[in-house]
């Protein structure tokens, strides 16, 4: 796999820490990017085909209900979306499994999250032509806000996808949350401003804040060609341009976590069985497998890895002695 220079690197992580995100090219070789773009092209045609496609992007498609909650039923072709995103792409091509640990993973996510983390999500995005913005987020959307002693705090499970206003304008002088995510976009195609290339708003991942979705911010929107991989902290504030161009901008999106927090792709459930033997121990950390200070076990494997077929000692009585 190729790597960039060390000189590279250390730029990269500067970005990474000044700016919230890197930019880095030729991360890719040419066949890499061939092969990950051909298995991508035909699993997503299969999935159309089934009528299992995946998508949004669509004008005025209605995916939030009133409670900032993903709509079970609305993204379809029918519900007006444009691009398609493909899901679990560990289980749909090694060119994919090979990315989750390519080693700039493990230097550009391991600067911000440390040597253990987790994969939370990969997928793709097939941004198609006349697809919309889809607007400024975090993937830390979830992150409870600083609180003070003397207030009462908003419960967890209450934060939803419309934040409320301690997000929007928190106080400053309760700090920030650290980050606990870091997201990963293999470009399999040139990403430029007429297809949709992502947004960024550099510094924000410091704000301590998310976007207004009513304000104007100084929107970065980096350039580059294919088998470049952007890198941004999961507390900046992106989201996908618009395409109005001719031709599609096709990405794959790895999401990265800490080791204590939830996956959004339930791993452990949805790896193929039939893959396990093949995946290398990095990889099975990687996905969950791992047990990390006796989280992830099950019963007493305080350490090391459980398996698909690891199971729980259940209900016992002492056996009868005769």
């Amino acid at each position: 796999m190729e790597r960039s220079d060390t000189e590279d690197l250390v730029a990269a992580k500067r970005d990474l820490d000044a700016r919230g995100y890197c930019l880095l090219p030729a991360a890719l070789s040419a066949a890499q990017i061939a092969q990950a773009k051909q298995r991508l092209t035909e699993q997503a045609a299969a999935e159309q085909q089934r009528g299992l496609a995946f998508r949004d992007g669509g004008y005025n498609q209605d995916v939030l209900d009133a409670r900032g909650i993903f709509k079970q039923a609305a993204f379809s072709e029918k519900d007006g979306g444009v691009n398609q995103r493909v899901f679990m792409l560990i289980n749909k091509g090694r060119e994919f499994r090979d990315l989750v640990i390519h080693p700039l993973i493990d230097e550009l996510v391991g600067h911000v999250l440390g040597e253990d983390f987790l994969l939370s999500t990969m997928s793709a995005n097939i941004v198609r032509p006349g697809c919309v913005r889809m607007g400024l987020h975090t993937d830390q959307w979830w992150m409870p806000q600083p609180a003070r002693r003397d207030v009462p705090h908003r419960r967890p499970s209450a934060i939803t996808r419309h934040p409320a206003p301690e997000f929007i304008a928190p106080d400053a002088a309760l700090g920030i949350a650290p980050p606990v995510t870091v997201t990963a976009v293999w470009m399999l195609t040139d990403f430029t401003r007429t297809n949709g290339a992502t947004e960024l708003v550099p510094g924000t991942h410091l704000s301590g804040a998310y976007p207004d979705k009513l304000a104007e911010y100084p929107i970065e929107q980096p350039e580059a060609i294919a088998g470049s991989l952007l890198v941004f902290d999961g507390r900046l504030w992106h989201g996908n341009g618009a395409n109005s161009g001719d031709s599609e901008r096709i990405g794959v999106l790895a999401t990265y976590c800490a080791p204590q927090f939830r996956q959004q792709e339930n791993a452990m459930l949805g790896v193929e069985p039939a893959l396990w033997d093949e995946m290398p121990e990095r990889l099975k950390a990687r996905l969950g497998y791992k047990v990390w200070n006796g989280y992830g076990r099950v019963e007493a494997e305080f350490s090391g890895f459980v398996a698909p077929h690891t199971r729980s000692h259940g209900e016992l009585v002492p056996e009868t002695q005769s």
